[in-house]
């Protein structure tokens, strides 16, 4: 499996998620340290103030009354107590947050200055799944009293900004999912340029790639654009230029058929008509080759199952032995008139040299399959690719009966690789020809 994203858009998304994630932790981190210091300090600021003020109304209190007066003040998170002794031993605070509720006591309070202010960290009972969670504080009262404060540091949970968790998870939510829109709209342009260029195989006058979009894909589409017409045009002056010299082939022909009149050698007159019909023929051949291959035909969506079957049983209502099965249905964008003509020339060719056709359709989610089988006598690896090439023909079907001047298979190729397929030559285990066609599943 692969642990990074295939295709440019998914890979995108991933780089700005993990990049989102760790700036999203990383603020929320640094906000989180700066609101517990700014915690810390409001409870120490809100330590001294409940210090200074129970200890302003314990002195002001009668010396009867302050009992009384420590008890009114005392509340939840808050326990005053007025005594002849103190709860906190005499030692020196340590801890950072008792060092500087000490110091603001001092600052807020200078009379406190030279006594014997004492400060501890006790366990909160309401909370006894933490530690140190509460200040202790005794400092001495005139007629050697103490005054005794057990003040709360505030509530852990406090501390956990839930609802800016909320909010800036939403928010982080809400631009992931921009993100995603906004890639993927960047992205269509290449994923429809990919489109294009797997229905230029299949089609050279495809319709031209709208040249919009950001910059980059403009010029990508332009470039691709004028590519496909360079095609376009070496395909036409490729194909124009091979059928004016065949159609000019036909005019010393027709000398070399007139000097044949005047041959006396009734032997050689012969032999020369028969090779001169025979070139005529291969060039009416490489004629009506070129004019298929000039013929730039609409390509659409077909059903390759259903265009063979119909093409085997028309021929098997013709007398030819020829035998369709597989799978029912094998959607295709392509030309169909073109690949039906290529097929029929292959199995035509399977029924002349291999007395029977049988042809065979699987599909699967990329690639359609189709293996044609016949019972001739094969083909010989070393000509396997030969056998595609114009007007070569192997020796033993140099004949008449056969008919043909070699240029079947080529046709058939040409076509099937116009297609983005291609074909292969094989040998049948129990003997014959076994010829695969591979074609893609490109959608229009």
């Amino acid at each position: 499996m692969r642990l990074f994203p295939d295709s440019m858009a998914a890979r995108t998304i991933a780089v700005m998620v993990a990049g989102l994630t760790l700036s999203h932790l990383v603020s929320m981190g640094a906000y989180g340290i700066d609101l517990l210091a700014q915690s810390d300090r409001s409870v120490e600021q809100e330590t001294v103030e409940r210090f200074v003020a129970a200890r302003s109304a314990i002195l002001q209190a009668p010396e009867s009354e302050r009992e009384r007066a420590a008890a009114l003040l005392s509340r939840r998170a808050l326990d005053v107590r007025w005594g002849r002794s103190a709860v906190v031993e005499e030692r020196e605070p340590e801890h950072p947050q008792l060092i500087a509720i000490r110091a603001r006591l001092l600052e807020v309070a200078p009379d406190l200055q030279g006594q014997s202010l004492r400060l501890a960290l006790a366990d909160d009972p309401d909370h006894p799944e933490t530690t140190g969670n509460m200040v202790l504080i005794s400092a001495p009262l005139p007629g050697g009293e103490w005054l005794n404060l057990r003040s709360s540091l505030g509530d852990p949970a406090m501390h956990t900004p839930t609802n800016l968790l909320i909010s800036t998870g939403l928010m982080a939510l809400a631009v992931f999912a921009l993100s995603i829109l906004l890639i993927r709209s960047a992205t269509a342009p290449l994923r429809t340029m990919v489109r294009a260029a797997e229905r230029l195989g299949v089609d050279v006058t495809a319709p031209p790639l709208p040249e919009q979009g950001p910059t980059e894909v403009r010029q990508a589409a332009h470039a691709f654009n004028e590519m496909q017409a360079r095609i376009k045009r070496l395909l036409s002056d490729r194909t124009q230029m091979f059928a004016a010299l065949s159609h000019d082939l036909r005019t010393p022909l027709t000398v070399l058929r007139l000097r044949a009149e005047f041959v006396e050698d009734e032997e050689q007159h012969d032999k020369m008509l028969a090779d001169i019909a025979e070139m005529e023929e291969m060039i009416n051949a490489t004629l009506v080759f070129l004019r298929d291959e000039g013929v730039q035909e609409e390509s659409m969506m077909i059903d390759l199952a259903a265009t063979l079957a119909t093409m085997c049983d028309t021929l098997t209502d013709a007398g030819r032995d020829v035998e369709f099965s597989g799978d029912p249905h094998a959607l295709l964008y392509a030309q169909p008139m073109a690949l039906r003509r290529a097929f029929r020339n292959l199995v035509d060719n399977a029924i002349k040299y291999g007395q029977r056709a049988q042809l065979v359709l699987f599909t699967d989610a990329e690639r359609i399959v189709v293996d044609i089988f016949d019972e001739g006598p094969g083909i010989p690896e070393a000509e396997r690719e030969k056998v595609f090439q114009p007007f070569y023909r192997m020796e033993r079907s140099r004949n008449r009966e056969t008919g043909g001047f070699g240029l079947g298979l080529t046709t058939a190729r040409t076509t099937i690789r116009a297609h983005g397929g291609n074909i292969v030559l094989s040998d049948r285990p129990e003997g014959g020809l076994r010829l695969t066609v591979s074609l893609p599943r490109v959608s229009g």
